[in-house]
């Protein structure tokens, strides 16, 4: 990085007349680019105001490749020249939450790393602003609040128009409608879900794949969903969206199951054959499609019912989840991680690395190590 030339004059808060909106998890440097374009500012002048002795990189900022990483002084500062309380800023800005400052002791522009799930969402230009980017905080898709789009890091962001398939937005009402009865255990179950359904995208014959029949009917109307979406030439990009309607309707059986295991006599192959029943319409599944359906109910086996802790009724049925779910920390489709750990994009049948504690051996670890491993299975 390098200095873009003699330092410019720090501005001040009448140089800011035009305060853009805030846009919920948007990352520090989509925002402040935002802010200097609204108000005719080069951005360097901007953020001289924040810390006068920050260069920027040879080719300019880039908040589809950069953050901005502010310490508490600086978001001070900067919420005083958009007129705004440090508290609202951290609310809506991911990376300015009092977590994330502590460890920042000057302003410093950090690349995206290299890794799934951390480079930022193309934010939706319908509903929010065109060019605005979202942090993704672990999570690399997610369908925007309004229904239209779809938002997905990968390779660089793009950008998915729903519109032209009307059931991904009925399938996020459902969804929404599954979080509103369940809290988080209604999203946690839905990217169980997702997960699965992402195996079966991978493992089932396509149309103009094998001539193999088990499965084919959810493989071609997947398919049909593809080229509705325009993306022929892409669908491997769409496959998180297309499988969507189909993950909904799993994550509502994953519930079912969840109410049922608690009690005496519960049958995990009686569960298995609802799933097929609504999902596979050749009725029956391969070895390779039931086996992600296996490894969820490896986790989710049934147990006796006991008495669960808890101060609300999302909270009690939270605690009813397997150790391998993590709360999210924000509301809203797609915030809870799943349980199930193979990555999509990866093969299924090979990791990256071995976990050095289990040897890949829990289930936890069988795809990529998990920081959190459980340890051996059984112990």
């Amino acid at each position: 990085m390098n200095a873009t030339g003699p330092t410019p004059a720090p501005i001040t808060a009448a140089e800011l007349p035009i305060r853009v909106p805030l846009i919920h998890g948007e990352t520090v440097a989509s925002y402040l680019t935002r802010t200097a374009t609204a108000n005719g500012l080069a951005l360097p002048a901007l953020l001289g105001a924040l810390d006068d002795g920050l260069g920027l990189p040879d080719d300019g900022l880039d908040p589809q490749r950069e953050e901005i990483r502010l310490p508490v002084e600086a978001l001070d500062r900067l919420a005083a020249l958009v007129d705004r309380e440090p508290g609202q800023l951290s609310r809506a800005l991911p990376s300015t939450h009092p977590d994330r400052l502590a460890d920042v002791e000057a302003v410093r522009i950090e690349p995206w790393p290299d890794e799934l799930g951390a480079a930022p969402l193309p934010a939706c230009p319908l509903c929010m602003e065109p060019g605005a980017w979202l942090s993704a905080d672990g999570h690399r898709w997610r369908p925007c609040p309004c229904g239209r789009r779809w938002l997905a890091g990968d390779d660089g962001g793009y950008l998915v128009d729903t519109g032209p398939v009307p059931e991904l937005g009925r399938a996020l009402h459902r969804h929404r409608e599954l979080v509103h009865r369940l809290g988080p255990v209604g999203d946690a179950l839905l990217a169980d879900a997702h997960q699965v359904m992402l195996w079966w995208w991978v493992s089932i014959p396509r149309r103009r794949g094998p001539g193999r029949e088990l499965g084919k009917g959810a493989a071609d109307v997947w398919h049909g969903r593809e080229d509705t979406l325009g993306m022929t030439r892409h669908r491997r990009r769409a496959a998180p969206v297309v499988v969507y309607p189909e993950a909904v309707t799993l994550a509502e059986l994953m519930w079912k199951w969840e109410e049922r295991r608690r009690k005496r006599g519960a049958a995990a192959e009686a569960w298995v054959e609802d799933v097929v029943a609504q999902l596979v319409p050749a009725g029956t599944l391969s070895r390779q499609e039931r086996a992600p359906l296996d490894h969820w109910l490896e986790q989710h086996r049934p147990e006796p019912a006991g008495k669960p802790k808890g101060r609300t009724a999302a909270d009690r049925r939270w605690n009813r989840l397997p150790a391998l779910h993590q709360r999210p920390t924000e509301p809203g489709p797609f915030r809870a991680p799943s349980c199930l750990m193979w990555v999509y994009g990866l093969p299924l049948t090979s990791t990256t690395a071995v976990c050095p504690r289990c040897n890949g051996r829990a289930p936890s670890c069988r795809w990529v190590p998990y920081p959190g491993c459980t340890g051996l299975p059984g112990k």
